[in-house]
């Protein structure tokens, strides 16, 4: 575990909100140190989370949330209702590129693909170094062939970043998973890490790519997800 470097200075780009004056100011990777962590959340009003985590059940880096922000999820985002699709993550201010956000639920079996779920799988990181990078395998990505262990199922959660959607055929994608993950080998909880591409207004949706074999494995028809009120990035126009 690490002390998380937002405490400090730092030469990271920070962003001025249009719609609160506060400053934004991406947070740093989390390492293995012997210091417990600074929470990534933020307060309603952009304020960063003073709460120091420790490791919960022997893990190498807890995921990066309180108790208390585990419960409700980051102050920077909302749940909204979207008129087509259940449910949609929205920026509540304007957030800067590079700000981090976690992903985390219970780890456990996963679903049949006719069963709603928002689970993800779960690839448990070394439990020495904390990372899921292998300097061994090509590309530094642990090999998940050989590495997984079920998946990390938010239900009954207060994780929101389940409810970020995916973007359409006309739509761009402006988060990402980096293949950090938080847990230990047949932990009960784990997480995953998740960081904004671009800077991102106040009501934008937050989206990332589920993947290409998502939707015909649910026949669903892939669609735009973007509204007038909840707006979602466009792909560049060839």
């Amino acid at each position: 575990l690490t002390q998380a470097k937002g405490t400090t200075k730092s030469r990271k780009p920070t962003m001025k909100t249009a719609s609160t004056g506060i400053k934004i100011r991406p947070q740093s990777r989390v390492k293995v140190s012997d210091q417990p962590i600074q929470c990534w959340a933020h307060s309603h009003t952009g304020k960063r989370c003073r709460a120091k985590i420790s490791s919960r059940e022997g893990e190498p880096i807890p995921v990066p949330y309180c108790d208390r922000h585990l419960k409700s999820g980051d102050g920077a985002l909302r749940v909204v209702n979207h008129p087509l699709f259940g449910k949609a993550l929205v920026a509540r201010y304007d957030l800067p590129a590079n700000y981090r956000m976690a992903y985390w639920g219970i780890r456990g079996r996963c679903q049949t693909c006719d069963v709603e779920d928002r689970a993800i799988s779960f690839y448990p990181p070394n439990a020495v170094t904390g990372t899921n990078i292998d300097p061994k395998v090509e590309g530094g990505r642990t090999l998940k062939t050989d590495n997984y262990n079920g998946v990390l199922n938010p239900g009954g959660t207060g994780d929101v970043i389940q409810f970020a959607g995916c973007p359409g055929p006309n739509e761009r994608q402006n988060m990402r998973s980096t293949f950090q993950y938080w847990g230990c080998r047949n932990g009960n909880v784990g997480g995953l890490e998740f960081v904004t591409l671009m800077p991102i207004p106040k009501n934008t949706q937050l989206l990332h790519w589920y993947g290409s074999g998502w939707w015909g494995e649910r026949g669903i028809k892939r669609q735009d997800v973007g509204t007038t009120r909840y707006p979602a990035p466009l792909r560049d126009r060839k």
